[in-house]
């Protein structure tokens, strides 16, 4: 009863308490940094991040004989989306994609306003987003016989 009663052993006691509770607390959270996998994938459907993808326009048709497309020049805008969603399904997404555009009917440069269909490969519901889509079509020279 007496070393009870004895400030130097009271000291000590919750000395070693204090120590024994920071090693337990130091271990746990060190142990919470190591990542485990099936942590980190469940984690990554949690946890929101955004990534700009660019936007791929789709051609349904092509234009009249005598005409063709220049595929390189084809336009939109935005010619990129910024696309907020979980860090998991997004790692994987390369691009946006409109609908299917049709110029089967077109002689000459062409602009419209077309939906997105799909982001990072999920197709869109609801309302509609539209982009502006800008298809060069020209008209095909025929070289001349000399």
């Amino acid at each position: 009863m007496k070393l009870l009663k004895g400030t130097l052993f009271l000291k000590l006691l919750s000395l070693a308490v204090a120590v024994v509770t920071y090693l337990f607390i130091h271990s746990e959270m060190y142990r919470m940094k190591e990542p485990s996998h099936s942590f980190d994938q469940s984690y990554k459907l949690l946890k929101p991040t955004a990534k700009t993808i660019p936007l791929k326009v789709r051609l349904a048709t092509e234009p009249p004989d005598g005409y063709e497309i220049e595929e390189d020049q084809v336009t939109s805008v935005p010619s990129h989306l910024i696309v907020i969603g979980p860090e998991a399904l997004l790692d994987e997404a390369a691009s946006a994609e409109t609908a299917l555009v049709d110029v089967s009917e077109n002689t000459r440069t062409v602009t419209k306003k077309i939906p997105l269909e799909s982001v990072a490969g999920t197709h869109l519901t609801g309302p509609p987003y539209f982009v502006e889509v800008t298809v060069p079509i020209r008209k095909i020279e025929k070289p001349t016989e000399a």
